[in-house]
């Protein structure tokens, strides 16, 4: 079967969403669930099983149970994509209802709190980001990028710096992917203040030094601002100097 995404399209009257998690359609007030298999004869409704405690789940034969209110999150209400933990929440707090309308994903506070005790976090790359700046993938800790070989021009030149990792594509082959270490340590909320304070938040390393993304040294600001405009600057003027440095013995 497809597992890939399918467009909404009605079906016995009802406007359904494809979950190719779950490999069946629902449509948004979670009353109706529909299976397409191959054959389309044995395309069917399926039956919605409810529990004591008023929780609905389906019984199928593959992947097994299937609870009612994950599969219409899964259509309607995506999970954030970060590496907090999260929980399926039913608004008003009836297991019963799982209209889209009436689920949000909340944050498991333990977990979250625990998160922010902690001296590494991980990001939803599945990179692992220190309050020092350190990046790791897996075990292994990755190199920062701040300059690049230039062959037109035959010299070195200093860029934005970032890391560089590998995932496999859709084909299964290993390919190149970017993160950048501002981004990073944002995502992992190693930055000082909230972001949702500033017009055009930005990530502003207090000492001016671009390179250095321990996390007493970053705050949110924003892009208009003195302290950011002054930094950016200072930032342009620095990497000029680094690619004079990395080519002061090519003259």
């Amino acid at each position: 079967m497809n597992k890939q995404q399918k467009p909404d399209k009605i079906i016995d009257g009802r406007m359904m969403r494809y979950s190719a998690k779950f490999n069946v359609w629902v449509n948004s007030d979670g009353d109706y669930v529909y299976r397409e298999y191959n054959n389309k004869d044995y395309n069917r409704p399926l039956i919605i099983h409810k529990r004591p405690d008023g929780s609905k789940y389906l019984n199928t034969t593959h992947p097994g149970i299937i609870e009612l209110d994950e599969l219409v999150a899964d259509c309607y209400v995506p999970k954030p994509q970060d590496a907090k933990k999260y929980t399926l929440v039913h608004k008003d707090n009836n297991k019963c209802n799982c209209k889209a309308a009436n689920l949000e994903w909340g944050l498991d506070m333990a977990a979250y709190k625990a998160y922010l005790l902690s001296k590494k976090r991980k990001t939803s790359n599945g990179l692992t980001v220190s309050y020092t700046g350190e990046v790791y993938d897996g075990k292994d800790e990755l190199a920062i990028i701040d300059h690049v070989y230039d062959g037109d021009t035959e010299r070195f030149v200093a860029i934005d710096p970032y890391y560089r990792y590998y995932r496999k594509n859709s084909y299964g082959r290993e390919e190149p992917l970017k993160a950048y270490p501002d981004d990073l340590m944002a995502e992992a909320e190693f930055v000082e203040g909230n972001k949702s304070d500033f017009t055009n938040p930005k990530v502003l390393h207090i000492n001016g030094d671009y390179l250095d993304f321990n996390d007493d040294n970053l705050v949110w600001t924003d892009m208009n601002s003195p302290e950011y405009q002054k930094y950016m600057a200072k930032k342009r003027n620095d990497i000029a100097a680094l690619t004079d440095k990395l080519n002061e013995h090519n003259h």
